[in-house]
């Protein structure tokens, strides 16, 4: 999260006393002290002075406790802390924290979509930091399907959730791989059918029909996302090594061709359009 430099300088006790003479006393006092410390906390963090705008956040916090922008710049504090942490324990701690100071954000963030995305994005990532997979897919779909979510950021987190599934089933098919096979067919049968593998095909079949589901919904929502286009390839090739029968493959390898083949010819009608697009602005007389 990009915390922007504001021009404020801190109140004077005169200048608050004035602002609360005109709205609604001591609450309307501490909303103004509480966003003071928030433009100051915001001048220490671009600053790079990290501990020292935490603290201004805090103190934000606690001056209006329901002030959503206060918890949303703690929040970012916190990230920045644990990613420079080197003690697990330590680090574990600090990001934990920070998903409570977002989920505080997120119930106070009321209509306002800014607030809400934001706070769906970290904590979507921290889980992520945390190697949290479960809360991670949870946090990602309440993204994916929040009303305030942008159409682009949408297709992106079914993207990203098609993409955790892919991985999902190549761990297991990787597994159970014959390297003896594997320099003439990459592609070939992963035999998962004795009883000692049948879990490991059954997860790798569902999240298949995982990925697939979501990157569909990415497709639907962005037609040309070439990325999502290349992984719904890939998951032809990983039920290619999921399936024994010969033609059901052949058709599976057609198919994740093809579709590589689309989203190839896609990506580089998008480029040729931007490298025409640039050129043209460069081309065009400055006023």
């Amino acid at each position: 999260m990009k915390v922007f430099r504001n021009s404020s300088t801190t109140l004077t006790l005169a200048v608050i006393v004035a602002l609360t003479a005109l709205g609604s006393g001591c609450d309307y006092a501490r909303k103004v002290i509480a966003k003071d410390k928030v433009n100051q906390g915001a001048i220490q963090y671009n600053q790079g002075h990290n501990r020292e705008a935490r603290e201004f956040f805090v103190s934000a916090t606690e001056t209006d406790p329901a002030y959503t922008t206060a918890w949303l710049y703690l929040g970012a504090t916190l990230v920045k802390e644990y990613n420079k942490e080197i003690d697990d324990a330590k680090k574990r701690e600090t990001a934990n924290r920070a998903l409570e100071v977002y989920q505080k954000a997120l119930n106070l963030a009321g209509d306002n979509c800014i607030n809400i995305d934001n706070a769906l994005s970290y904590i979507a990532v921290i889980h992520d930091d945390l190697k949290n997979n479960d809360e991670w897919f949870r946090a990602m779909e309440a993204r994916a399907t929040n009303k305030c979510t942008k159409k682009d950021a949408q297709a992106q987190s079914y993207y990203a959730i098609g993409v955790r599934y892919w991985q999902c089933s190549y761990d297991q098919t990787t597994r159970y791989q014959d390297k003896a096979q594997f320099g003439a067919d990459p592609f070939h049968y992963r035999n998962m059918d004795y009883p000692a593998a049948l879990e490991d095909k059954k997860k790798a079949q569902a999240c298949v029909a995982k990925g697939f589901e979501n990157f569909e919904k990415a497709l639907g929502l962005d037609p040309e996302y070439t990325q999502a286009m290349f992984y719904k390839g890939m998951l032809y090739r990983e039920l290619q090594k999921l399936t024994k029968e010969e033609a059901k493959r052949k058709e599976y390898n057609k198919t994740a061709i093809q579709a590589a083949a689309d989203a190839t010819a896609l990506q580089k009608k998008k480029e040729a359009q931007e490298a025409e697009r640039k050129a043209q602005e460069q081309a065009a007389p400055k006023s």
